[in-house]
This record gives C-alpha cells, sequence and structure tokens, in this order.
C-alpha cells in the first residue's frame, strides 16, 4: 500500500491539563499513510485490516455505515470517525453490502497514493477522505489506553469541528487538483488533522474514565504530574510530591498507585526515561548532560535505570537510533 514518509487550584487550569498533554503529543513520531480521496458510488464496501495504531476517515459527500467492533455508525456529510486501536473496520454504502480489502481496490483500479480512487456500482455518490496513523513514542500509550476506540464527531459546522472541516475540504482539493507535491502537502495536513482529532477525542472524553486522563484531571494529582513534566531534573521524594498535592504521605502514595496504577516514583522515572530518550533522538547532547538534564548525578547511576527501562545502554540505545536514522 501507498505511504508517506514521517510527525491549581479546585481543578488544574486548562492550560496546567493541556501541558501536560502536549508532552506526550510533543514526543509523537507521526508516519500517515495517505489513502486519498474516495468517489464510491452505490453499490460499495470497503473494509480495512492493516493493523495501523489508528484511522482517520472524513465524509465530504453522501453517506454510509460504518462497522467496527460490534458497532454499526451511520456517517453522513460532514462526519468525520477517529479509530484508536488498529480495530478491523468496514464502510459500506448499505448494512448488506459485499466489501472488498482497500489495498485490492487500489491494485486493480491503478489509483496513486494520496490522490483519488473511484469505484462502485454507478449509484448515489459517497466521497470518503481516509488516512491511517502509525506513531512511535510509548508515553501516548497511557492516554490511548484510557479512550473509547471510537470517535464520532457530526458535521454541524461549530465550535473545533469547524477547523477540522476546513482541513478536510483543504485536503480533498490537493487531492483532486494533484498539482505537483501534492502527496507531501496531503501527508502534512493528515498529521495536523490527527492533532485535531485526538485532541477532540481527548476533550471529548469523561476523565473519571481513565486512570492517566483522570490523573490529569485531579487537583491535587494533576498538580504534581505537571511539576514532574516540568521538572525530571529535581531530587523528587514521595514526601515532596505528597506536600504539592497537600496530602500525607500515605494517602498520596496510595492514592497514586490506584489512580494510575503504579507508584510515584515508578512513574517519575518512566518519564525521565521517556524524556532522556526523546533528547537522544532530538539532539546531539552528551550523555552525561542528558542524565544531569534528567535528574542522575552520575553516568553509571542513568546508565543502570536506563537499562532496566530499556533493555540496553543509553550508548547502545543512541547507536541504534543512528544507525535507523543513517
Amino acid at each position: 500500500m501507498c505511504e508517506a514518509p514521517v510527525l491549581w487550584f479546585n481543578r488544574p487550569s486548562r492550560e496546567a491539563w493541556m501541558d501536560v498533554l502536549a508532552d506526550s503529543l510533543r514526543s509523537l513520531r507521526l508516519k500517515t499513510e495517505v489513502y486519498g480521496r474516495l468517489e464510491l458510488s452505490a453499490p460499495w464496501g470497503i473494509k480495512l485490516d492493516l493493523g495501523h495504531p489508528g484511522f482517520f476517515h472524513a465524509i465530504s459527500r453522501g453517506s454510509c455505515w460504518l462497522e467496527v467492533e460490534g458497532q454499526r455508525l451511520a456517517l453522513a456529510a460532514g462526519d468525520w470517525v477517529f479509530i484508536l486501536g488498529g480495530a478491523p473496520h468496514a464502510l459500506r454504502d448499505a448494512p448488506r453490502t459485499r466489501t472488498r480489502p482497500l489495498p485490492e481496490l487500489y491494485a486493480e483500479t491503478g489509483a496513486q497514493c494520496g490522490g483519488v480512487l473511484r469505484h462502485g456500482g454507478g449509484g448515489p455518490q459517497t466521497t470518503l477522505i481516509s488516512f491511517s496513523f502509525g506513531f512511535t513514542g510509548t508515553w501516548l500509550n497511557r492516554l490511548l489506553e484510557g479512550l473509547p476506540r471510537v470517535l464520532h464527531v457530526k458535521g454541524d459546522g461549530v465550535g473545533a469541528t469547524r477547523g477540522v472541516e476546513a482541513l478536510i475540504q483543504f485536503v480533498a482539493a490537493e487531492m483532486e487538483a494533484g498539482r505537483p507535491g501534492h502527496e507531501l502537502v496531503a501527508t502534512r495536513l493528515a498529521d495536523v488533522l490527527f492533532i485535531h482529532a485526538l485532541r477532540t477525542h481527548v476533550e471529548a472524553f469523561p476523565a473519571e474514565k481513565g486512570g492517566w486522563l483522570r490523573a490529569l484531571e485531579d487537583a491535587q494529582l494533576g498538580r504534581v504530574l505537571q511539576q514532574l513534566h516540568d521538572r525530571p531534573k529535581h531530587p523528587w521524594t514521595v514526601e515532596a510530591m505528597a506536600k504539592l498535592a497537600s496530602m500525607s504521605r500515605s494517602t498520596f502514595a496510595a492514592r497514586f498507585q490506584k489512580v494510575i496504577g503504579e507508584s510515584p516514583l515508578t512513574y517519575l522515572t518512566h518519564w525521565r526515561m521517556h524524556t532522556a530518550m526523546q533528547l537522544m533522538a532530538e539532539g546531539d547532547a552528551s550523555l552525561t548532560a542528558i542524565a544531569e538534564s534528567v535528574g542522575y548525578d552520575t553516568d553509571s547511576a542513568f546508565g543502570k535505570a536506563f537499562k532496566r527501562h530499556a533493555g540496553r545502554t543509553p550508548g547502545e540505545y543512541r547507536r541504534q537510533l543512528r544507525q535507523r536514522e543513517g
């Protein structure tokens, strides 16, 4: 299939909440696969079972049915859906229409990545804009694990959806025109769409149902998480975190474990290692400087913690990064 290369208070303030979330999104290395603009005429049916972590489908004209994980959703013009977890799914003009794998249709029609694919029986028209997303960055898993697998946003043309709809129409126009570089333009816009969709997903999700999200929304735990993310170098102790949360040490530790699923110091270590990995991937700072920036006084202590976390030494990890990039 065609691929495009890589992208306090009674409650924490919205800015603080989003700052911690932004730390996860900033570390995201996104790889977008642009399926293109699908011009479909009834009867038609497509299925996707490609194992990608995320899918995005927008209906710019007509209507269709989506089936995913036992759900059946009716989609209309202006609607878009965001599917997480690589779930196999199908789109079709009517509930009983037979489906075919999308890669098979590309091969059959000779359609190009990021362009227009035309398929169907000549009946009523539906236009889809479709992408899939792959990404690295294990920290994002904390967010994804707490979210529902399917987000359906109706195209009401108000609020946050207006911006997404404008992007969708721009992507559709680029694919239709087919001008030089349109694949790259579509890929970059798809990256933006992913962030918009993920942000909408988070904002629509009741935080009380998810561990990490619930912690971000919690007045006391959210305050601590923000400070851990902002200051990984600080010599944190459970006592210091509990004081920041205005709780006793034992109460804080128990609550943190219950909501997030791990101890405060384990969480801190994971964040420090994640930050160190990002610094190795994004620059040429020495390992000593990176160790100091995430709270380790010696290379030896940093190396031992890193190897327990990643299964390899910092030097080995950096060499593997450079080999993949080179």
